[in-house]
């Protein structure tokens, strides 16, 4: 039986979480609230200040342990959110009489307040229809329980978090699409896409980075499956010393059709690896290609002309008998394009280039 989107949207969808982040969860939610309680509780006592806990720090709770990394969880939310929350609805409780009316502004003036100190919080929504419809008019009510209830749960929840190694307040791993190597998403791209969007999601920028990067390097495996290095590369290969001239070198590139050449010794140890689009870019700063590849006959030259000249020296390598899913997120750190394959005395023995990677994956999909 099959439905169509929009009732599908109607029926619960998974959840992805194991049991003990469950329990995680719903232990923090407990204590954090129990903690809240006690403390609050004890001085409401010595006070006599009544109510001392409100229960839209309940939905806090949900949002501090159950999903520590969203944004509206985190502690200005939680406690800004709250707080300005409150005061609107002190505020029109005083102003206006009438009860619905009161309501209506006193929700739509915590969310625009919630907006405008960059504090949203759900539970601020509540907070302020729970003024009203107690028809609290004191000013203290900001402070206790609203203020304090919610920097105590925070209190709570950082240590709470923290201890079962849930960050909070919510960092994401650094450099996580970097690491990757995989996603072509720059910060700038995913921030006017989101943007563009112009809707409020509840994950930070980030994070979904960290997910789509995780969700890329995850699809390139099950790609690959068990194909190695040695089934992709391009054996033998054609390869260059240190002082073979640059022309002797392009000339080889252009016989055979391919744009680098690795830079190896007389016992195929690598040195580096030369491009034919470090050539020509060396060749535009020096009069064009024809002049560049002519060699001087000088014995010494401002000009280079051998491979170990123009070579990049950090290059990509890896073993035949590693796994290819490995291998393939190296393919976009910056502009390489090819990975040599290395024996156990990283001797070379074979190049992967992006389109032998690209054609292992096709034809392994």
């Amino acid at each position: 039986m099959t439905f169509s989107p929009v009732l599908r949207a109607f029926w619960p969808r998974p959840m992805t979480i194991s049991f003990g982040e469950r329990l995680r969860a719903s232990l923090g939610g407990a204590i954090g609230i129990a903690l809240t309680g006690l403390i609050c509780l004890s001085l409401a006592g010595h006070a006599h200040l009544s109510p001392w806990l409100v229960a839209p720090l309940g939905a806090s709770a949900v949002l501090v342990f159950a999903v520590p990394s969203s944004p509206l969880a985190q502690p200005w939310s939680v406690v800004g959110g709250n707080t300005v929350s409150a005061v609107m609805g002190v505020a029109m409780c005083n102003l206006v009489p009438d009860p619905i009316m009161a309501a209506a502004l006193a929700v739509g003036l915590a969310i625009a307040a919630m907006f405008t100190f960059r504090c949203l919080h759900p539970p601020g929504g509540a907070m302020a229809l729970l003024v009203v419809l107690t028809h609290t008019k004191a000013p203290l009510f900001i402070l206790f329980p609203a203020c304090l209830n919610s920097l105590l749960l925070v209190a709570a929840g950082l240590i709470w978090n923290n201890l079962t190694r849930r960050s909070y307040p919510h960092v994401a791993p650094v450099a996580a699409t970097a690491k990757s190597g995989l996603l072509r998403i720059s910060e700038a791209d995913l921030s006017a896409a989101l943007r563009e969007q112009d809707e409020v999601l509840d994950i930070a920028a980030d994070d979904l980075a960290r997910l789509l990067a995780r969700s890329e390097q995850l699809a390139w495996t099950r790609l690959a499956g068990q194909r190695l290095c040695g089934e992709a590369m391009t054996a033998p290969v054609h390869a260059v010393h240190f002082g073979t001239h640059l022309k002797d070198a392009y000339a080889l590139m252009d016989k055979h059709d391919i744009k680098a050449l690795p830079v190896i010794d007389r016992r195929r140890r690598v040195h580096g690896l030369l491009t034919r689009a470090a050539i020509e870019a060396e060749a535009a700063r020096h009069g064009g290609l024809r002049a560049f590849l002519t060699p001087s006959g000088r014995v010494h030259s401002d000009i280079p002309e051998v491979a170990g000249q123009v070579m990049q020296e950090d290059v990509m390598t890896t073993r035949a008998g590693a796994p290819l899913a490995e291998v393939t997120p190296l393919f976009a750190r910056g502009d390489r394009r090819h990975v040599l394959v290395l024996d156990e005395d990283r001797r070379l023995v074979g190049i992967i280039s992006a389109s032998d990677a690209m054609r292992a994956l096709y034809h392994a999909a």
